[in-house]
């Protein structure tokens, strides 16, 4: 591996790192958020005052993914859907359709059906 490849290699990680980093604060906002609701309600309900603000729903915030991304997931030995997203930080639903628009041109192949689905890369 040259020293340029090693620097791209190391570019990716880092922007990988710091995707990661603000899904985290993302998430620690939603809660936090949930819990100013929450102590919202109960000062309402202390105080007898107007009707408490419902809490935020919790989901995953939206994360782009590539391709490469999903292959180098494989490569790194995820084996289906959820490892795949699991180490990319996105929806299992997300992996699948990003694989379904341009897996095959990838190499991204699949072998069997629901609980003996596995991924691999050409």
């Amino acid at each position: 591996m040259s020293a340029q490849e090693e620097i791209e290699e190391l570019e990716r990680q880092i922007a990988n790192l710091r995707d990661r980093a603000v899904m985290e604060l993302k998430v620690k906002l939603v809660e936090a958020r949930n819990n100013v609701v929450d102590l919202e309600s109960k000062i309402a309900e202390l105080s007898g005052s107007a009707d408490p603000v419902k809490p935020m729903a919790q989901r995953k915030p939206r994360v782009s993914i590539t391709v490469k991304q999903i292959v180098e997931a494989i490569q790194g030995g995820a084996t289906n859907y959820r490892t795949v997203a699991d180490k990319l930080g996105c929806s299992s639903s997300s992996v699948a359709q990003k694989i379904k628009a341009g897996g095959k041109k990838a190499g991204i192949r699949s072998k069997g059906e629901k609980a003996n689905f596995v991924l691999s890369v050409k």
